[in-house]
C-alpha cells in the first residue's frame, strides 16, 4: 500500500506533467505525418515453351538461366535495364512447371507496374523465341529446297526421299513458345498509413504509460537499494 500511496502522491505533486505529457504526445501523433510504406504486387504469366531443337529457349532449366541473367535484358530490354540494372533481376523470378511450362513473375510497387513488367519480360522472351524459331525453320526450308533441286542417281533416290521426309516431319512438329495464361495479379501486400486519430490516441496512451512508469520507477529503485 505504501508503494501505491507514494506513486499517487508523486502523480499529484507533478500533476501538470501528468496532464501535459499525454496531451502533447497526442497532439504530436495527430499532426506528425507518417510515411506510407510501398505496397508490393506480383503479376505472373504462364508460358508453354517451344519445341524446335534449341535448348536455350526450349529447355526449362536453360530458360531459367537465360531470364535470370543480365545479358538477356541488355539485349532485349535495354531501356528497362539501363533504368534498373541489377535491381531488375530481383524483381523477376522464373518457375519451372510441368510439361515444358514456365511461370514468369514480376514484382512492382503497384498492380499496373507489375502487370506491365511481366508483360514486357514475357514479350521479350517470345521475341527471342521467335527469332530462334525462324532461324531454325529457315535452315530446314533451305535444306528441303536443296534436296528438291538436287539430281541424284536412282540408288540415292530412296535415301533422299527418306531424308526429305525427315526434314518435313521435323518442320511440321516444330512449335513456338506461347502464352497460356496472360498477366494476372497474384498478390498485393503493404502497410498503409495509420490515421491521424489513431496516431493521436496512441500518442496519448504512450504519454500515460510514460507518466505511470516515471512515477512508479523510483519506488522500485528505492526498494531494490
Amino acid at each position: 500500500m505504501n508503494v501505491f500511496r507514494n506513486v499517487v502522491t508523486r502523480l499529484r505533486k507533478y500533476l501538470w506533467i501528468v496532464a501535459a505529457l499525454p496531451i502533447i504526445l497526442g497532439i504530436v501523433g495527430f499532426f506528425v505525418p507518417a510515411g506510407k510504406m510501398p505496397s508490393s504486387f506480383e503479376a505472373q504469366t504462364t508460358v508453354q515453351l517451344g519445341s524446335y531443337g534449341d535448348d536455350t529457349t526450349n529447355d526449362p532449366n536453360q530458360v531459367i538461366v537465360l531470364l535470370s541473367n543480365a545479358p538477356f535484358y541488355e539485349k532485349r530490354l535495354p531501356e528497362l535495364w539501363e533504368q534498373q540494372e541489377q535491381a531488375l533481376l530481383s524483381q523477376i523470378s522464373i518457375t519451372d512447371l510441368t510439361n515444358h511450362l514456365i511461370q514468369i513473375s514480376y514484382k512492382g510497387t503497384s498492380e499496373a507496374e507489375a502487370v506491365e513488367g511481366v508483360n514486357r519480360v514475357t514479350s521479350a522472351f517470345l521475341d527471342e523465341d521467335k527469332n530462334r524459331f525462324d532461324n531454325k525453320e529457315k535452315i530446314i526450308d533451305e535444306a528441303i529446297n536443296n534436296l528438291n533441286k538436287s539430281h541424284v542417281s536412282s540408288e540415292e533416290t530412296v535415301s533422299r526421299a527418306r531424308f526429305l521426309y525427315t526434314l518435313q516431319s521435323r518442320k511440321v512438329q516444330m512449335r513456338r513458345a506461347q502464352v497460356l495464361e496472360s498477366a494476372q495479379k497474384k498478390s498485393g501486400s503493404g502497410v498503409s498509413t495509420i490515421s491521424s486519430k489513431k496516431r493521436a490516441v496512441l500518442g496519448f496512451m504512450l504519454g500515460i504509460t510514460l507518466v505511470i512508469i516515471g512515477a512508479a520507477l523510483p519506488e522500485f529503485v528505492r526498494k531494490k537499494e
